[in-house]
């Protein structure tokens, strides 16, 4: 009986094709771990992207509209006299940490024109209005009028009589703070004082708009720097307390920093380096001395341009790919403004090398940031 040969893999066989198979399994998960984790870190980064965009855009469009009817600053009842100005923008800078800013203007989507008083002003404070349909109880308003005692141009004789406003802030009553067309103001704090004292009666043709005040920063809680809350505030940090609320926005934002532009007319180009001696920029403490509350003054030093750069990074580590410093935000660039970190278009902060960078077997993270500059065209002054 003839027997049918028998043939198969060997165990060498065997073993050589497992360890060929384990191979090529070997390689195709590496590439995929590593397209893996592109994609996750490409992910991340386009989140980041995200963020910073939506907090420009929101910053952006109250930069443009700073100073809407109140071009000179606004008066309110906490004021220490009746001619404290605040302005339309107020930056308070900070060299070693973000800077906080905030905008105010007319909400020219909510106003009424005053038909006349109601009343002694200084007893009740009452309006009647052409309509109160676009307010309600409780609101902040602004009451605005042209100021007829201000009239010098920036650059006499040559440029012409820029808008001035006479602007002070009130809080609409509640309860029964509307009574048809009738408006009546609260004289309690924080917002409202015996009398009204901060504002000029109102004439016929005064207008009356709801207030915007946005107010931004990095929430300061050191507990909460790992989640880098970006904070609003609706009452523009006015009161200075915990009333003002301060929202969170978004997370993982690292920093503000704000530079501005003011024309002087001086002609000089100092103590900003660059080539037009009447426009100067401030990425310093200047800043915040320039958009304190003063007294109302004739003399006019105009915000023109308005700097902001923003900073935030992802909300995990990456492998590979993290950020070695933080941005510069000083150097942009420029070499007659490098190294000139209270007179430059960007900030006051010296990027700072980060711990992975020193350290590689760290794990780290991607900073991205975004600068961007907007005129200030409701504040009196072209560009």
């Amino acid at each position: 009986m003839n027997r049918l040969r028998q043939r198969g893999f060997t165990l060498i066989e065997l073993m050589v094709a497992l360890v060929v198979s384990s191979l090529l399994v070997g390689m195709i998960l590496a590439i995929f771990s590593r397209m893996s984790l592109a994609y996750r870190g490409q992910q991340q980064i386009a989140g980041v992207q995200q963020v910073l965009a939506a907090a420009r855009a929101t910053m952006e469009l109250d930069a443009k509209q700073a100073g809407l009817a109140m071009s000179q600053g606004f008066k309110i009842a906490s004021d220490a006299g009746p001619g404290t100005m605040h302005s339309p923008i107020r930056i308070l800078n900070s060299s070693t940490g973000p800077d906080q800013i905030a905008f105010f203007y007319a909400d020219p989507a909510n106003q009424a024109v005053v038909a006349a008083v109601v009343g002694t002003w200084t007893s009740t404070p009452t309006v009647t209005v052409d309509s109160a349909a676009a307010f309600l109880a409780g609101d902040l308003v602004v009451l605005s009028a042209v100021d007829l005692t201000m009239t010098n141009p920036i650059n006499p004789p040559a440029d012409a009589n820029i808008a001035k406003y006479d602007a002070c802030v009130l809080q609409i009553a509640t309860p029964g703070g509307i009574s048809g067309a009738n408006i009546t103001f609260s004289t309690l704090p924080p917002w409202g004082i015996a009398g009204s004292a901060h504002c000029t009666p109102p004439i016929a043709g005064t207008m009356l708009y709801k207030l915007v005040a946005h107010a931004y920063r990095i929430d300061p809680d050191p507990a909460r720097t790992a989640i880098g809350p970006l904070q609003g505030s609706l009452t523009g940090g006015l009161i200075g307390t915990a009333a003002d609320n301060w929202t969170d926005l978004a997370f993982g934002f690292t920093d503000i920093q704000t530079a501005l532009a003011v024309y002087d007319g001086d002609g000089a180009d100092t103590p900003d380096p660059g080539t037009d001696g009447d426009r100067e920029w401030y990425s310093g403490a200047m800043q915040q001395t320039l958009t304190q509350p003063i007294p109302k003054v004739d003399t006019y030093v105009a915000p023109i341009e308005l700097s902001i750069s923003l900073v935030a990074r992802t909300d995990r580590d990456v492998e590979g790919i993290a950020t070695q410093t933080t941005p510069d935000l000083i150097v942009n660039g420029t070499p007659n403004l490098t190294g000139t970190p209270d007179n430059n278009p960007i900030g006051d902060h010296p990027k700072v090398t980060l711990p992975w960078a020193i350290d590689p077997t760290l794990p780290g993270r991607i900073y991205r940031y975004t600068t961007f500059q907007v005129d200030l065209r409701n504040l009196g002054v072209g560009r």
